[in-house]
């Protein structure tokens, strides 16, 4: 985890999580594996999220899900649940955690912070806690989860350091 900006009302930092795309049909079978493997449910509504100490989970697709280990994990345990998930012919798990790069927002000005990147309506009415949006955030396609006190933004990690750049220039930093 680094501070990236920390100002009155902000603060965005980047997170080191591990990312597992999961494919698969959302049947019962398909919710109880997953559940056994990770003691979570998984969503059932397109864009919605499930979430716990470990695990952020988001339906992004009728049949793809992202599954987000938000807690301390190896690369090893992080293959061996992908591997666990791939015995199942029904799902197809694969591991994208070096291929993501993960900033968390939070603080009473996080709205007011985001909207000089998207254009996306952060409103509780339209953007409800639970949910999750798949939207361009600084010409840049992006996750973001909206967990309430604070969002996850991930996005694909070619563009680190442009967030980075970007997340400071909107807090006027540089």
């Amino acid at each position: 985890m680094s501070k990236i900006v920390s100002i009155s009302g902000i603060q965005v930092t980047q997170k080191d999580f591990h990312q597992i795309i999961i494919r698969g049909n959302g049947s019962e079978k398909f919710n109880n594996i997953i559940e056994e493997k990770t003691s979570i449910k998984p969503p059932s509504i397109n864009l919605e999220i499930k979430y716990d100490s470990n695990y952020l989970f988001g339906k992004n697709s009728p049949d793809q899900w992202s599954l987000i280990l938000t807690g301390k994990k190896n690369h090893n345990q992080i293959l061996n649940l992908v591997s666990s998930i791939n015995v199942n012919e029904d799902l197809l798990a694969s591991d994208y955690s070096y291929g993501q790069v993960y900033f968390e927002i939070h603080g009473e000005n996080k709205d007011e912070f985001l909207n000089k990147l998207t254009h996306f309506d952060l409103r509780e009415e339209k953007f409800p806690k639970g949910t999750m949006a798949q939207t361009i955030l600084a010409r840049v396609d992006c996750s973001i989860y909206n967990l309430g006190n604070k969002y996850l933004i991930t996005c694909n990690k070619s563009f680190e350091d442009y967030f980075q750049k970007r997340f400071k220039d909107s807090a006027n930093l540089n």
